[in-house]
C-alpha cells in the first residue's frame, strides 16, 4: 500500500465517525446484538458519539481530518519554493553563500550574547563560526579551477572599454596570487604541510593583501560600468523613432543592469572593511563589526544566487 493509500484510509476513517451521513448506518448497528465483547465495545463508543458524550473526541477526530487534508495536500501538490531553495543550496555559489552568512551571522551573535554575559553559550557559538570559517576556507582549495576557466573568458570575450580589458586582467592576477597563498596558510596552520609559524603569517596577511587589491579595483570597475550602462540609457532617448514597448524593453534592460551594479556596490562596499582589516597587522577593527558587514555582503551575494536559480 502506497503511503498516499495510507492517508486516504486515515480519511475515510475519521470521516465515517464524524460526519452526519453516517448515523443512520451507525443506529442500524447498534440495534444489532453484540456477538463478542470487542464488538459490544465499539457499539459503546458509537453511543457516546450519537448522544454527544464525548463531543471533545468528536473535535479531535474532526481536527485529525483536516490535518489529514492539509498533509494530503502538502504531499501531494507543487512545492516551487522548495524546489528553488534545492537549486539554490545545489550550486556551488548557493552553498557557499549559506555557509558564508552563517559565519559570519555568528559573530554578531556571539557579541550579543557576550553582552548579555552569557559567556558559555557566547563560545560555543564562536566555535560554530570559527569552524564554517575554516570550512570555507577549505573548499576554496580547489579555487584556482575555476578561475582558470574565468580567465579564458575573460580573454575571450574582453571588456568594452580598455579600461575595463585591463582592470580585468590585473584583477585576476591579484586573484592567481590570492588563492595560492591562502591554500599555504591554511594547510600551514593546520600542520598538514610542514611549513614555518613565519611562511604561514606572511601567506596569510599576502593573501588578503592580494584580495584587498581586488576589491579596489572593483570599485573602478564598477564606475566605468555604471558610466556605460548611463550612456546606453541616453543613447534610447536621443535616436531616433522606435516602438514605444521595444523602448520600454531596452529601458527595463538598462534599469535591472543599474540594479545589479548597485548591489555589486554594496557588496563591494561592505568587503573593503574587511579586507583592510585582514591585510593590515595588529587591526583593531571590532568582531563584530566583521560580523556585520560580513553578513550584509553575504545577504547580498545570496540575493544574487537566488534569482540565478529561480
Amino acid at each position: 500500500m502506497s503511503d498516499n493509500s495510507i492517508i486516504d484510509d486515515s480519511l475515510v476513517s475519521s470521516a465515517v465517525l464524524v460526519d452526519s451521513a453516517t448515523t443512520p448506518v451507525i443506529e442500524d448497528i447498534l440495534d444489532e446484538k453484540p456477538s463478542t465483547y470487542a464488538e459490544a465495545a465499539r457499539n459503546a463508543v458509537r453511543k457516546e458519539i450519537l448522544t454527544g458524550k464525548d463531543n471533545a473526541n468528536i473535535s479531535k477526530l474532526h481536527g485529525n481530518h483536516i490535518l489529514a487534508l492539509a498533509l494530503r495536500r502538502l504531499l501531494k501538490g507543487p512545492a516551487p519554493t522548495l524546489d528553488h531553495i534545492v537549486r539554490f543550496l545545489s550550486s556551488g555559489s548557493g552553498h557557499d553563500k549559506f555557509w558564508m552568512i552563517t559565519q559570519y551571522f555568528t559573530k554578531v551573535v556571539v557579541w550579543l550574547l557576550a553582552k548579555k554575559g552569557r559567556k558559555s553559550a557566547s563560545e560555543r557559538v564562536r566555535a560554530l563560526s570559527s569552524l564554517v570559517a575554516d570550512y570555507r576556507i577549505m573548499i576554496r582549495l580547489t579555487g584556482l579551477v575555476p578561475m582558470a576557466q574565468y580567465i579564458r573568458y575573460a580573454e575571450q570575450f574582453p571588456g568594452q572599454t580598455r579600461l575595463l580589458k585591463w582592470l580585468d586582467r590585473i584583477m585576476n592576477l591579484s586573484l592567481v596570487a590570492y588563492y595560492p597563498l591562502e591554500h599555504i596558510y591554511w594547510l600551514g596552520a593546520h600542520q598538514i604541510l610542514p611549513f614555518s609559524d613565519k611562511v604561514v603569517d606572511f601567506s596569510g596577511y599576502w593573501s588578503c593583501r592580494f584580495w584587498a587589491v581586488w576589491v579596489l579595483l572593483q570599485f573602478v570597475h564598477l564606475g566605468e560600468e555604471f558610466r556605460l550602462v548611463k550612456g546606453r540609457k541616453q543613447k534610447i532617448f536621443t535616436q531616433g523613432k522606435m516602438d514605444a514597448a521595444k523602448m520600454q524593453k531596452e529601458l527595463d534592460t538598462v534599469d535591472s543592469d543599474v540594479k545589479s551594479l548597485k548591489v555589486q556596490l554594496l557588496i563591494n562596499a561592505c568587503y573593503f572593511p574587511l579586507t583592510l582589516h585582514w591585510a593590515i597587522r595588529g587591526s583593531t577593527f571590532p568582531d563584530v563589526a566583521v560580523g556585520v558587514f560580513g553578513t550584509i555582503a553575504a545577504l547580498a551575494q545570496a540575493y544574487n544566487v537566488w534569482k540565478a536559480t529561480a
